[in-house]
């Protein structure tokens, strides 16, 4: 009876651990010089960012295309970068490039891509392209002051309550 008990309170343990707990974290941003290779994708819920085998970068929403750089046939190992400059470039196999956002405003800054959770793709740093694909209303993205974090804001707080709150040292508009 005791080895059922405590088999039964392990399982339970278990069980709230797989629910509190996801199993992955899926990934959702690309910073200045990172890069996405073919076959890698940025995913937000139902939402994925891909470089695909055929060397186009495309938006899914629930594996339907929403937006796509039409850079098909151009090779066959492309990758996406998000460069120093804050402009997101593709490049074919022979390191060529074969797209751009056009976001190149000089200098090496600190650039972020981010596929957020209303479908928009887009560069902050400031804000310099998006692909204008975004639904709905959705809070602004902090970061915070100690250490860079992003996110959504509290439910129960407006911009002000949190920017006063001490903990958030800019708050980002969606555009």
């Amino acid at each position: 009876m005791a080895i059922a008990r405590a088999f039964a309170s392990h399982s339970l343990a278990l069980a709230l651990l797989l629910v509190v707990t996801p199993l992955c974290t899926a990934k959702i941003i690309l910073y200045s010089s990172e890069t996405l290779k073919t076959g890698k994708s940025l995913i937000w819920g139902k939402y994925e960012f891909k470089m695909q085998e055929d060397c186009n970068a495309v938006l899914y929403d629930s594996n339907e295309p929403i937006w796509a750089s039409q850079t098909w046939g151009r090779g066959c190992s492309c990758y996406i970068t998000l460069q120093p400059d804050g402009n997101l470039v593709i490049y074919d196999d022979g390191n060529a490039p074969v797209w751009a956002s056009n976001t190149n405003f000089g200098g090496k800054e600190h650039y972020v891509l981010i596929l957020q959770k209303d479908r928009n793709l887009v560069i902050y740093g400031p804000a310099r392209w998006a692909t204008n694909t975004n639904i709905g209303v959705s809070g602004g993205m902090f970061i915070e002051s100690k250490a860079t974090i992003f996110g959504t804001l509290p439910a129960n707080k407006t911009t002000e309550e949190a920017k006063t709150s001490g903990t958030i040292a800019m708050v980002v508009d969606n555009i």
